[in-house]
């Protein structure tokens, strides 16, 4: 049978190829997600673009297994400097289980930094990161500031998507 790491492989580096299947596989048996997070270190962007759309899906089903991860992914991933890589850390950003008020005022700089991105696509799951980010208690500052560019991004955004994203986001704070 391939490894996750073979699955990923093959093909134009910004489709998805078999990360869905992969997800599946590493939700089906938490022991494969350390193969998964060694494909996001990978020279290979295909497999490194694939691999941390695979983290981002079995994050959303269970956030809590990348707590194991954490200090690697914000060493590693966040200075990554690639489109598919960015939006998909700013989704997984907020779904780690324990940060402290540091690394979530740092992730939450990190995802504002991106809100000039070259990529729409980028910014708007940028927002949506810091948004997330500054729901935490204790983090009023952050809170406002993320409100306010969510107001900035429904009047201004670049794109329809990235204003609707904003209307969407304008819940939150609310």
């Amino acid at each position: 049978m391939p490894t996750l790491l073979d699955q990923l492989s093959g093909g134009h580096p910004s489709t998805l190829g078999r990360a869905r299947e992969v997800a599946q596989q590493v939700l089906a048996d938490r022991e494969l997600l350390d193969e998964l997070f060694d494909g996001i270190a990978e020279d290979n962007p295909t497999i490194r673009h694939r691999a941390i759309r695979a983290v981002a899906e079995v994050s959303a089903v269970q956030p809590d297994w990348l707590a194991p991860h954490k200090d690697e992914f914000i060493q590693h991933l966040m200075a990554m400097d690639h489109w598919i890589v960015r939006a998909n850390t700013c989704k997984i950003l907020p779904r780690f289980p324990t940060l402290t008020a540091a690394e979530r005022r740092q992730m939450f700089r990190w995802a504002e930094s991106h809100l000039g991105d070259s990529s729409s696509v980028v910014k708007a799951c940028a927002l949506d990161c810091l948004s997330r980010l500054s729901l935490a208690p204790g983090f009023p500052r952050e809170r406002k500031q993320a409100a306010a560019h969510v107001q900035h991004s429904m009047r201004l955004g670049d794109t329809p998507a990235l204003r609707a994203r904003a209307r969407l986001l304008e819940r939150l704070f609310k």
